[in-house]
């Protein structure tokens, strides 16, 4: 395109230098010449424009294709695949501007990958005038045919007193209810892909897990099941396992009194219980339609234990982190600042929490895990700013959800990058 377009600055250079040179002819036809260079410029910015619009809509349209055609069923043949493939295009290509191109998408299979490609024309407007009647836009995408391609997936969601507040006509902790059930429906192909694992933290100012009782504060042998704060710092911003003899490394430490009357009581009747990695998707989204929100916020509270449920170390159970054929991602909502004290150096404060929630990120982005944050109706620009540092890439894993709407397509556009992430191989 670059080469073309070369020709046509040439072509436009000539024009006015020859005019600049030749004092012959009447004033309308030196008026007429005059416009021609600047008519044609006009028309190389738009339909440069026009083509950049046209490729965006065709890759998108490749990458729905390829994902179509290897997300199939595994008895599916390539005639079958080739088919979705196809249909996919058309219907996304449809009513766009890549809907003018001229051309028809290829699609070829190799070594367990469907290719889907594309070389067209699209039309030109104003650079006709110059002898340009077409710009070629062309591009391709390839997916891995399930599957050797796995992911574990945790959805640490806010369920703080303040989801039950309104937005946009809709309860907020409803409209995220509805978003991740239909995330987990459409990533576990309505529960059948089991290769797909889906963990849930709701939190609040605790969680309620079981875990080990050598790992809790005067839990003993067995396991122990309850309500947990934070452990002491620094262990709060790591996945280090609990030290049997030292309670300083342990979770359940006492509450701190500024929110004390908003105890443990209502988190097992509001279904507010982690729920580690699982392939058994019905019951996740079970447990989404029947948790409710309660008490306070402890934002870093939510990342430690989400970090805890995708690392393959106790007190969870993991994949391992060295098989590469598994994908990890923790997507984070929230829709308030913290309010509930943390565990610092020294001290134990709101703001301890804000700085180990800074720690905690940098810690599991780390580790190989994408990192999604939401930041849903959140007026507070420290908190907004924190998630948005939180995520792997602010440009592609940040979402800034202004009401219920918002956040409806924010999940629809988490659920499609985390797909072509699992499915895409370029």
């Amino acid at each position: 395109m670059k080469t073309r377009f070369d020709s046509i600055i040439k072509t436009t250079t000539s024009l006015t230098s020859r005019f600049g040179h030749d004092q012959r002819g009447s004033i309308a036809l030196a008026l007429g010449l005059v416009a021609v260079p600047f008519f044609l410029a006009a028309g190389i910015g738009l339909d440069a424009y026009r083509a950049s619009a046209a490729q965006a809509d065709v890759q998108k349209s490749l990458d729905a294709a390829a994902l179509a055609a290897a997300a199939a069923e595994p008895s599916a043949t390539e005639g079958q695949r080739r088919k979705m493939a196809e249909d996919t295009f058309s219907a996304n290509i449809a009513g766009k501007l890549g809907g003018q191109l001229n051309g028809s998408a290829d699609v070829t299979f190799s070594n367990g990958t469907v290719t889907v490609s594309y070389a067209g024309s699209l039309p030109t407007t104003l650079m006709k005038v110059g002898g340009f009647d077409n710009l070629s836009v062309a591009g391709s995408s390839t997916a891995t045919m399930r599957l050797p391609q796995k992911a574990e997936i945790v959805l640490s969601l806010d369920y703080s007193g303040s989801m039950t507040e309104i937005s946009a006509g809709q309860v907020k902790y409803e409209t995220m209810r509805e978003a991740a059930i239909n995330m987990v429906e459409n990533l576990s192909e309505d529960g059948k892909n089991k290769d797909i694992h889906f963990g849930l933290v709701p939190f609040s100012h605790h969680v309620y897990t079981t875990l080990p009782g050598n790992m809790v504060v005067g839990g003993g042998g067995g396991t122990w099941t309850g309500c947990t704060q934070d452990r002491p710092f620094p262990y709060n911003t790591n996945v280090s396992a609990p030290v049997a003899n030292r309670d300083n490394t342990k979770w359940g430490q006492p509450q701190h009194p500024v929110h004390a009357s908003s105890g443990c009581a209502a988190y097992a009747p509001n279904k507010l219980i982690v729920r580690p990695l699982t392939d058994d998707h019905k019951g996740t989204i079970n447990q989404l339609k029947d948790m409710k929100p309660y008490a306070w916020t402890h934002i870093a509270l939510g990342v430690e234990f989400g970090w805890h449920l995708l690392d393959s170390g106790a007190p969870y159970a993991a994949r391992n982190e060295s098989d590469k054929t598994n994908k990890k991602f923790l997507v984070l909502l929230t829709d308030g600042k913290q309010t509930e004290p943390a565990f610092g150096n020294g001290t134990r404060r709101v703001r301890d929490g804000e700085k180990n929630l800074e720690t905690l990120c940098s810690n599991v982005k780390a580790s190989g895990i994408t990192v999604i944050t939401i930041a849903f109706a959140l007026d507070d620009a420290g908190t907004e700013n924190r998630l948005r540092g939180c995520s792997t890439d602010p440009d592609k894993h940040f979402y800034k959800a202004e009401d219920s709407n918002d956040l409806t397509r924010a999940f629809e556009e988490i659920q499609n990058q985390i797909a072509s992430a699992i499915y895409l191989s370029k």
